[in-house]
């Protein structure tokens, strides 16, 4: 298998994964204070064992002396989590959601001045058309006078954006580190906001177990891998899926009814992923 196959194979498997996460947030169905409590300290416990398991004479290292960049991408990832929990608060979702999944363009500018990627056009192209297809399912502009919730949305974009390069620089080899580091960080802020962690039932931590521990970890581990075969800006694209694969699995598992503009919309990004998927493919043959 080429690197760029298994970059691509990487972010597949990271978005699949990841597209659970808004599943058993409705599933927990706590406040959002506490889903991100127990999202951020499962996340950090769950990458300590496996960095204590397999990685432990560095991690240890690192850990524990670490590094101006260690802790501003965990800052960084921290914020880009945070911010899109505070915007929702401002904005509608529909503004926070539009804004947040510009990060592709934010990506493709980062990795071209930073990294000095030069993207073919059907990247941009596809960049988009898929981003369009968002655009489709909100129906849409952001709304104008909610600027304190679009602020925050442009941070997350510009954030997710930011680590994603980072991640292609450095080749994904400090992401559990910042993952556990951010997770913290997450933690900490929630309960200071207000989260009850205690006040769950033992059905509402097992949900929230399973996307601390499992989910996102396991999701953004790869991810961040993927950053190291392929450009950021195609990895960005790639996670466009969570919009078309995160409400799937909500009706699935839920029964929470689509509306057709997410249908339609759904259909244009995963066409168009599909489609460049199979260009990029040939390309590199």
């Amino acid at each position: 298998m080429s690197d760029k196959n298994r970059g691509l194979l990487l972010a597949f498997i990271g978005i699949m994964i990841l597209s659970f996460d808004s599943l058993f947030v409705k599933l927990s169905n706590s406040t959002a204070w506490n889903v991100l409590f127990w999202r951020g300290a499962f996340q950090c416990i769950a990458l300590v064992i496996f960095q204590l398991l397999y990685n432990r004479k560095q991690f240890t290292t690192e850990i524990s002396r670490p590094s101006l960049s260690l802790l501003g991408l965990g800052a960084i990832f921290a914020a880009s989590t945070v911010c899109f929990i505070e915007s929702l608060h401002y904005t509608q979702v529909a503004s926070t959601l539009v804004i947040i999944n510009t990060a592709p363009f934010f990506t493709a500018i980062l990795g071209f001045l930073i990294l000095k990627e030069k993207l073919k056009w059907p990247t941009l192209l596809a960049i988009g058309v898929a981003t369009s297809g968002i655009w489709i399912i909100f129906a849409f502009a952001p709304a104008g006078g909610q600027w304190v919730g679009n602020v925050l949305a442009l941070i997350t974009a510009l954030a997710t954006a930011i680590y994603l390069v980072a991640m292609r620089k450095t080749k994904g080899e400090q992401a559990a580190n910042i993952l556990i580091i951010a997770g913290f960080m997450i933690a900490v802020f929630a309960y200071i906001k207000g989260a009850q962690p205690f006040s769950l039932s033992h059905i509402q931590m097992l949900y929230l177990l399973i996307l601390g521990g499992i989910v996102v970890p396991g999701s953004y581990l790869c991810i961040s891998k993927s950053a190291a075969y392929i450009p950021a800006a195609q990895t960005s694209l790639i996670l466009l899926m969570e919009i078309l694969l995160g409400p799937l699995y909500v009706f699935l598992v839920i029964g929470e009814q689509p509306s057709l503009n997410d249908i339609l919309g759904g259909a244009i990004i995963l066409i168009t992923l599909g489609l460049y998927t199979i260009w990029d493919v040939k390309q590199s043959a």
